[in-house]
């Protein structure tokens, strides 16, 4: 077994459609600036209520590791 490190980078996704499509758009975002993602943890959900009382967008945080070079 090999030693290995990590680094966490916590972001916050938004999307409308649902809480998925918001995780999807967090680690998308984040696979275009920190290249060997590994694995993410999912942590705060929250929901933007509209005036109609429905939700307008969902947004979550988001810790991605990759490994340290």
């Amino acid at each position: 077994m090999s030693n290995t490190t990590f680094r966490m980078v916590k972001l916050v996704g938004e999307a409308p459609e649902s809480i998925e499509a918001a995780v999807l758009q967090a680690l998308g975002t984040s696979a275009e600036k920190v290249h060997g993602q590994t694995w993410a943890q999912v942590g705060d959900i929250r929901a933007n209520i509209n005036d109609d009382g429905g939700v307008d967008r969902w947004q979550v945080t988001v810790e991605v590791a990759f490994e340290v070079d």
